[in-house]
């Protein structure tokens, strides 16, 4: 370990890895390069954003049976979004990344330069959906992005000044998980920086020494949702700090930017009627023992099509976000995936050992939008669709021109989210839409009833009313009938059969 004091105001700063080459200075926020027995200070760089996360400097965990230290992070900013970079040693003295973004974690090491001894393609030439094949497995694009440093801490391996920007493609096959870094291809004959390793669940990192984040984020800010004047119509609204800083405004639909020092209008006002959802902004659920926030809401239709369907965001502040769709009267409790499926075709995936056949494929439009969310979402984002399926589960891949999401969403009834939500009226109105749902598709439409009744139910009446009497006089013709019976009501079966194995049920 490296001792110094910062040359700037004299406060201690300690480099606990020798990997390390700058600090950043907890007192004043110098930025100290290292130069032997010496430090250089080159800069200063702001304070990262209270994220709520429980992840902090000094924090421990385990993975690939090794034991790792947190001593730094960066913070990186793109256009809708942000997410934290935190550099952790190893007990071995190598060091690697664990990302943070939204709940989400992945953790990985550098691979050596030479490792590829490829042509690498050019960042300009990625996008989301596109198979790389790396290290003798095919993996997939999952996110392609142009992020800038607007924050850090602690230690970090190389030298990084506000602002710096970085070009990162990140890349999933099941919980493998990739980064090429091209911040420095062009100096470096366009070879990205590569690193590999695993997205993994937050209990799966085995974390020691976590902060407190429901009491030190409540002292720090003040409450979990903080209240401001819009200020495009000065409408009341209220925001989770650095945790969805995007609002849309309920009175006049101005998408709203959040900061500690300010709020700024990101996207115009639109001319929209009010639309009234099922929950409330506000409103509090109990989910696996923990209570949920509604924070925020979208209702989403696919393009040219008058039938809607509703997402709501929730958030609890340990737990991150959560997410619940109506639609057709009908709800779902939607979980973003760690670990993505494998695809086997056009047709499959499979995730846990059970086959998930195609369902659908659609694009989503968001027609309306209100509330606090952890990216700009605004009127008219649209994305692609692909629903899969295994009996009463499904697998939806969301494709948007710069990421890719998997999430699984199983069903959640009317008296379930009554109960949760402690509202018996929610189960009184699931009911009914989906009645009239169900009524109003019809046996043809798109959204109607999957199966091919009730045309066997028309017809078997039939048979019976016309074959009335050799029904029952136990001839030969009676085995026609019967037969005739069994005909018309096979195919419904056989529907019901696949449907419950994946079918569109």
């Amino acid at each position: 370990m490296f001792s110094t004091s910062c040359p700037q105001c004299g406060a201690p700063v300690e480099f606990r890895s020798a990997a390390a080459v700058m600090a950043v200075c907890a007192f004043c926020r110098s930025t100290l390069l290292k130069r032997g027995t010496d430090v250089e200070r080159i800069g200063e760089l702001a304070t990262v954003l209270d994220d709520a996360s429980p992840i902090q400097i000094g924090t421990a965990g385990r993975y690939d049976k090794r034991t790792f230290t947190v001593l730094g992070r960066i913070q990186m900013t793109y256009d809708a979004g942000a997410w934290s970079e935190w550099y952790v040693v190893f007990d071995d003295g190598t060091f690697g990344w664990l990302s943070d973004a939204s709940g989400q974690y992945a953790i990985t090491v550098r691979e050596p330069d030479d490792a590829s001894g490829g042509a690498w393609p050019a960042f300009g030439t990625l996008e989301p959906g596109m198979r790389i094949d790396h290290g003798g497995r095919a993996f997939l694009v999952s996110d392609v992005r142009t992020a800038r440093c607007t924050g850090g801490d602690g230690e970090l391996p190389f030298r990084v000044d506000a602002g710096w920007e970085a070009r990162v493609v990140d890349l999933r096959t099941g919980n493998a998980f990739a980064t090429y870094d091209y911040s420095d291809a062009d100096s470096n004959g366009g070879s990205p920086a590569v690193y590999t390793g695993e997205a993994l669940t937050f209990d799966a990192l085995a974390f020691t020494g976590l902060r407190d984040t429901e009491n030190d984020t409540r002292e720090k800010r003040g409450a979990e949702m903080v209240p401001f004047a819009c200020p495009s119509c000065g409408a009341p609204l209220s925001y989770a700090p650095n945790v969805a800083d995007y609002v849309v405004c309920g009175s006049c639909h101005a998408g709203v930017q959040c900061t500690a020092e300010q709020q700024t209008v990101f996207a115009a006002q639109r001319k929209l009627e009010a639309v009234k959802g099922a929950l409330e902004l506000g409103a509090i659920g109990t989910f696996d023992g923990v209570k949920y926030t509604v924070i925020g809401m979208m209702r989403c239709r696919v393009p040219d099509d008058e039938e809607t369907w509703d997402e709501y965001l929730l958030l609890n502040p340990k737990r991150g976000f959560l997410w619940l769709v109506q639609s057709e009267g009908r709800w779902e409790r939607v979980q973003v995936l760690d670990q993505w499926p494998t695809i086997g075709s056009d047709a499959n995936v499979t995730d846990g050992g059970k086959t998930y056949r195609l369902r659908e494929e659609y694009d989503s439009e968001v027609v309306y939008v209100v509330g606090a969310f952890n990216w700009r979402v605004q009127v008219g984002d649209r994305t692609s669709i692909i629903d899969y399926g295994w009996q009463k589960d499904k697998l939806t891949r969301e494709r948007s021109d710069a990421e890719i999401v998997w999430s699984r969403a199983q069903p959640l009834s009317g008296s379930t989210l009554a109960e949760r939500f402690g509202t018996p009226a929610l189960a009184t109105a699931a009911a009914a839409a989906a009645t009239g749902a169900t009524a109003s598709t019809g046996l043809f439409g798109r959204k109607g009833p999957h199966s091919f009744a009730p045309l066997p139910l028309v017809f078997s009446a039939l048979l019976v009313i016309l074959n009335m009497g050799s029904l029952f006089s136990f001839s030969g013709r009676s085995v026609y009938v019967l037969v005739g019976l069994l005909v018309l009501w096979l195919p419904e079966w056989l529907w019901k059969s696949f449907a419950s194995d994946g079918g569109s049920a």
